[in-house]
């Protein structure tokens, strides 16, 4: 007997859950002009501008990395055809290791400034290029004072 009830309250669950209307279904008799489902149109519109503008910022995100690394890897291009044609590794060995290494840690860093630049300038578009004119236009006035005074 106890096991027919709670069978009974388990279907007449289940019967709820799939009787629940769509909103569709809920605001249809009262849509008569159709705005639930212009305002649905209208949702999903923005949500597919984000996703695009999403896609597309990575995208340019992605293409920023890879000039990086194109920027960055000139230096070690360089050192290395160098070490290469002179064949510095067979004379001075330590001096090539360094210079590789030195090579590196310029591409490295070159890599980082190019890239953190790319991100600001695609992150903050405008604002970002009013800011390195106001920083550049300050340093040379302020190099300039520093030029004028030093020579009197």
């Amino acid at each position: 007997m106890m096991k027919a009830v709670i069978s009974f309250i388990l279907t007449l669950f289940a019967l709820q859950v799939l009787a629940t209307p769509t909103p569709e279904e809920m605001y249809g008799a009262y849509d008569k002009e159709g705005k639930y489902r212009d305002m649905q149109e209208q949702v999903d519109k923005i949500n597919q501008q984000i996703a695009e503008t999403e896609k597309e910022k990575s995208d340019k995100q992605t293409m920023a990395m890879w000039a990086a690394i194109l920027i960055g890897l000139i230096p070690l291009g360089v050192i290395g055809k160098q070490v290469i044609s002179k064949r510095t590794w067979e004379n001075n060995p330590a001096g090539t290791a360094k210079a590789l290494a030195i090579g590196l840690a310029g591409a490295a860093a070159l890599f980082a400034f190019n890239y953190g630049i790319f991100w600001l300038k695609i992150e903050y578009g405008s604002q970002f290029n009013t800011a390195v004119v106001v920083a550049l236009v300050l340093f040379l006035v302020i190099g300039s004072i520093y030029v004028l005074r030093k020579k009197k």
